[in-house]
């Protein structure tokens, strides 16, 4: 009887185990399958696909707009400078006061609009005038200012024109 209680206990331990073991591997075969499913989904794809290829698509703009804005900050400090310089020069008293005091004001804006030392190095003026003296009633004066960008080493340039009364 000891046997017989012994083999049924036995009988009854295998059944457990293989019951609880297939449900082990049910249980693990159901989750493998759900992570299976959720690595298949494609939930999220297309922000994967943006990133991958938009990014480097980006980068060659902002490197653009970078130069484009470093040129365009410098067209407009020599247009200004060009007016700012220009005016000086028209109402100095003679041509030898007017290039002197044109050329100081040149500097002076060129450091006040935080120009590079390099840029200022590269800094010219060219002046075309009407009549000779320059500051001849009836008069027109251009004056072309340009220098070389840091950033990009390209040529900036502007000008700037004056008409001067014919009762000077």
């Amino acid at each position: 009887m000891n046997e017989r209680l012994s083999q049924s206990k036995n009988k009854r331990f295998q059944q457990l185990v293989n019951g609880n073991l297939i449900r082990l591997i049910n249980r693990t075969s159901y989750v493998w399958e759900k992570i299976i499913m959720h690595l298949r989904r494609e939930d999220g794809g297309a922000i994967v696909e943006f990133v991958a290829l938009a990014i480097p698509l980006f980068i060659p703009i902002f490197l653009y707009l970078n130069s484009f804005s470093s040129i365009s900050a410098n067209e407009v400090i020599a247009r200004s400078m060009a007016r700012e310089v220009l005016r000086v020069y028209v109402i100095s008293e003679n041509d030898g006061a007017a290039r002197n005091l044109s050329s100081d004001a040149t500097n002076l804006l060129a450091r006040q609009w935080n120009l590079s030392p390099s840029e200022i190095a590269t800094l010219r003026t060219h002046l075309d005038c009407s009549h000779f003296p320059c500051l001849s009633a009836n008069g027109r004066i251009k004056l072309t200012i340009s220098f070389i960008d840091d950033q990009t080493q390209r040529e900036v340039s502007a000008s700037a024109q004056e008409h001067l009364s014919p009762w000077l």
